[in-house]
C-alpha cells in the first residue's frame, strides 16, 4: 500500500534525535557496490522465525534503530500522529487490532495499557493487510478467513463490533484504498484484484466490484500486497504463488487502474531467481520506489522505479536481512500543525465550525452542536448521552469530551470519532470509546488539553485537585500515566509546547504555572502562582477562574473569571501580560467588565465557563446568559463595559472549541 493508505510515522526532533544516536555501522545491510542511501525510513512487522509481533525501526539507510514487541503480526498502518494500527491473527478466530501509540517516542519496548489500545474484532475472523481512511476515520482490514472486508472506528475500543462487514466473492490477503476517489482495491488469493467504486459512500457494498487479472501468459496463483500510486493511476501487486515455494514470487505492475476492468497485460512483470521473490507478502510505495516484504526468503526488497524498466528477471536495487518480514510501513519526517489550544495567527487556519457543548441540552436536542465561526447558524449536531464538561479534538479529528456526572463520585473521558462528520448521530461504540473506571482516578474531570506531539491528554480533576495526564489512544480503565497533586481545585488549563510550560487555572482566582512540564511532571508543586491584579491588588472575591488560553505570539494569558458561580452577573475576561515570567500579583492589561457584579452590562458576562481562541477573536461559553460570544480582536480590546461582536442563543453551554481545517487530513 502507498503512504496515503499504509500511514506514515512522523518524527519529532527528538524522534529523529533518537534514531540518529542509534543509527549504528549495520554495513551488512548494504550491498556494497556504491548504491546510495534509500532516503525513507520503515517500521517492518515480523511473522515468524522467533520474531512474532517484533516491530523493527529501519533508519533512511534502512540500518536497525530499535524494535518493538507488539501483540499482532498481520499487517500495519499509521495514522497523522504516528500511532501504529497492527492487525493480529496469531490467537486465531476473532482477531483483533492493536493501536500503539507513536513509537518513534517510545522508550520501553512492549505494549503498555496506560499508552496502547486493543480493538477486539468481534465480528472479524483472520485479519491480514489494513489501510486507514484517514479523513472518514476508518479502518479497513482483509479478513482471509471469512472472505470480507472488516471495517472499524479508528477511535473505537475494547470489543468493538465492526461497523461494516463487506461480503466478497472470495479471500482477500490485502488491501489499498484511494480516499480522494472512493475507491478499494482488493488483492485477492484466487490471483486477481477487485475494485470497488464509491465504497464508503455506496455502504460498504462489493456487489457490483470490478475485477482485474494480471495476465503474463503463466499462471497466477496468489496476490497478497497491493499498493496504489493515484498520480499516475498505476497499481503494483505481488504473487506469492505457491507459499510452499520460495523462488516463485511476482511483482506486477498495472496502469490505468481506476478504470482497468478483465484480463489486463501489465505494464511491468518481475521474477525469476535474481529477484528473490519468493513469497512477497506486502509492498508499499514511496513515490516510485517500491518495498517489499519477502517472507521466505528472510529479506525486505527495494526496487527504484518500479513504474519503468524491463520485465522479467531483474535484480532489486537493495536487499535487507529481515526474518520474516509480514508487512511495512513508511517512516517518514512530518511536522504537525498547532494543537488547537495553540493557534496564535487567523490568517494561518481556516475554521469551519465552532464545537459547543451543553450541560443539560433543552430535552430533545443534541448535548454538542457545530455552529458557524460567525455563530449565525447550527450546522450540525451530535449526541453523547452523558453530562458533558469540555470538548476540545486532535489532529486526526477525534473529539475529546470530559464527563462529570455530578456526585464527585465518576468522572471519565469519551472519545468520539469524526464528531464534525456525523451530524445526527450518537455515541457508537463500534466508532467511539470512554475511558473510565477507579484505575483512571478521575472523579470530577473538567478541562483538559490535548499535546499531541506528547501523545497526551492533561485533565483537570475538580473533585480531587490535580492534573491527571493521559495517554491519547488510552481507553477502558486505564491509569494515567503520571498525577500532578493540587492544593486548590482547579478548573481549565493549557499547556504551551513550544515552551514546555503548563498553566492551570484555580478556583481561587489564581493561575499555577508549572515549568519543564514534560520531564518535571509538576512534582515540586508549582513553580508560580500568578494572581491577577487590579492597581497593584489581588481581584477582590468572589472571584473563580475557569477558562484558560496561553497566546505563545505575545505571552499573554487570557482566563475567564466566573465569580461566583451562584450568581449569573459578575462574570469577566482578563488579559496579563508576560505570562511565561509572571509571578504573584500581576496587574491586568486588559479587563471586559462592567464594574458591577450585580448586571451583566453591556459584556453579557456572567458565568463564562470557556474560551477558545483563534488567533484574533476569543469565543466564550457563557452559561448563566444561554449564549455564545464573540468578543473581535480581544488583544487589541480597550475593556471595560464593551460588548460581543457576535453572539448566538445556546442552552447551557459549557465548553467550546474551534475547529481547524487542518484536522482529519491524509499524512501526505
Amino acid at each position: 500500500m502507498k503512504p496515503e493508505n499504509k500511514g506514515m510515522f512522523w518524527l519529532t526532533p527528538l524522534a529523529i534525535a533518537i534514531t540518529l544516536a542509534g543509527c549504528g555501522s549495520s554495513s551488512d545491510n548494504n550491498r556494497g557496490d556504491g548504491t546510495p542511501n534509500v532516503g525513507t525510513a520503515l517500521l517492518v512487522m515480523h511473522n515468524g522465525g522467533g520474531s512474532v509481533g517484533q516491530v523493527d525501526r529501519l533508519d533512511d539507510n534502512l540500518n536497525l534503530v530499535g524494535s518493538f514487541d507488539s501483540d499482532a503480526n498481520e499487517g500495519i498502518a499509521l495514522d497523522l500522529l504516528g500511532n501504529l494500527y497492527a492487525a493480529n491473527d496469531a490467537g486465531g478466530a476473532p482477531g483483533n487490532l492493536q493501536v500503539l501509540a507513536g513509537l518513534a517516542d517510545r522508550t520501553g519496548d512492549a505494549s503498555d495499557p496506560t499508552l496502547d489500545r486493543d480493538l477486539r474484532a468481534t465480528g472479524a475472523m483472520t485479519l491480514k493487510g489494513i489501510a486507514i481512511a484517514h479523513r472518514a476515520g476508518l479502518v479497513m482490514a482483509a479478513n482471509v478467513g471469512g472472505s470480507s472486508v472488516e471495517v472499524f472506528g479508528s477511535a473505537a475500543g475494547a470489543n468493538a463490533d465492526p461497523l461494516a462487514s463487506t461480503a466478497l466473492p472470495g479471500d482477500t490477503w490485502d488491501l489499498t484504498y484511494d480516499e480522494d476517489e472512493d475507491r478499494l482495491f482488493l488483492a485477492m488469493t484466487n490471483g486477481t484484484v477487485l475494485v470497488v467504486d464509491d465504497y464508503v459512500a455506496g455502504g460498504f457494498d462489493a456487489t457490483g466490484a470490478r475485477t482485474i487479472t494480471p495476465h503474463d501468459g503463466s499462471t497466477v496463483a496468489n496476490l497478497h500486497g497491493i499498493a496504489y500510486q493515484a498520480d499516475s493511476d498505476t497499481l503494483v501487486v505481488t504473487d506469492v504463488g505457491d507459499a510452499a515455494i520460495a523462488d516463485d514470487g511476482k511483482v506486477y505492475v498495472i496502469s490505468d487502474a481506476s478504470s482497468a476492468s478483465g484480463t489486463v497485460t501489465p505494464a511491468r512483470r518481475l521474477a525469476g531467481p535474481a529477484t528473490g521473490l519468493g513469497n512477497p507478502v506486502d509492498l508499499i510505495l514511496d513515490d516510485d520506489t517500491a518495498y517489499i516484504a519477502e517472507k521466505s526468503n528472510d529479506a525486505v526488497l527495494v526496487y527504484a522505479n518500479i513504474f519503468s524498466g524491463d520485465s522479467g528477471d531483474v535484480a532489486p536495487d537493495r536487499t535487507v536481512d529481515s526474518v520474516k518480514p509480514e508487512s511495512l510501513a513508511l517512516i517518514v519526517d512530518y511536522q504537525p500543525r498547532p494543537d488547537l489550544s495553540d493557534i496564535v495567527d487567523a490568517d494561518d487556519v481556516d475554521f469551519s465550525a465552532v464545537a459547543v457543548t451543553s450541560n443539560p441540552p433543552l430535552p430533545g436536542d443534541p448535548d454538542v452542536v457545530l455552529l458557524t465561526p460567525e455563530l449565525n447558524a447550527q450546522i450540525g449536531g451530535f449526541t453523547v448521552g452523558q453530562s458533558l464538561e469540555s470538548i476540545s479534538f486532535n489532529q486526526v479529528g477525534d473529539a475529546y469530551l470530559s464527563t462529570d456526572d455530578g456526585s464527585n463520585m465518576n468522572g471519565g473521558l469519551t472519545v468520539v470519532n469524526r464528531l464534525d462528520q456525523r451530524d445526527g448521530e450518537s455515541f457508537d461504540l463500534a466508532r467511539d470509546r470512554t475511558l473510565t473506571g477507579a484505575g483512571t482516578g478521575l472523579v470530577s474531570p473538567k478541562g483538559f488539553d490535548i499535546a499531541d506531539q506528547l501523545g497526551w491528554v492533561l485533565v483537570t480533576d475538580n473533585g480531587d485537585p490535580a492534573v491527571r495526564v493521559f495517554g491519547t489512544q488510552a481507553g477502558g480503565d486505564a491509569a494515567p500515566l503520571f498525577t500532578t497533586t493540587l492544593t486548590v481545585a482547579p478548573w481549565d488549563l493549557d499547556y504551551d509546547a513550544a515552551g514546555d510550560r503548563l498553566y492551570v487555572a484555580l478556583t481561587d482566582g489564581t493561575v499555577a504555572v508549572f515549568d519543564d512540564y514534560s520531564s518535571a511532571h509538576g512534582a515540586a508543586g508549582p513553580d508560580r502562582v500568578i494572581v491577577p491584579a487590579i492597581s497593584g491588588a489581588a481581584v477582590s472575591a468572589p472571584t473563580n477562574l475557569h477558562g484558560i488560553v496561553h497566546v505563545a505570539d505575545g505571552d499573554r494569558l487570557i482566563v475567564s473569571d466566573v465569580g461566583s458561580g451562584a450568581i449569573g452577573t459578575d462574570g469577566k475576561l482578563y488579559v496579563l501580560d508576560d505570562a511565561s515570567s509572571a509571578d504573584g500579583l500581576t496587574e491586568i492589561a486588559i479587563r471586559i467588565d462592567n464594574g458591577d457584579n450585580n448586571t451583566v452590562g453591556n459584556t453579557l458576562l456572567g458565568n463564562p465557563v470557556d474560551i477558545a481562541f483563534d488567533g484574533e477573536d476569543l469565543y466564550v461559553a457563557e452559561k448563566s446568559q444561554n449564549r455564545v460570544l464573540r468578543f473581535d480582536d480581544i488583544l487589541e480590546s480597550t475593556g471595560g463595559d464593551v460588548a460581543p461582536s457576535a453572539m448566538r442563543a445556546q442552552n447551557a453551554p459549557e465548553s467550546l472549541v474551534l475547529i481547524a481545517d487542518y484536522l482529519a487530513r491524509s499524512p501526505r
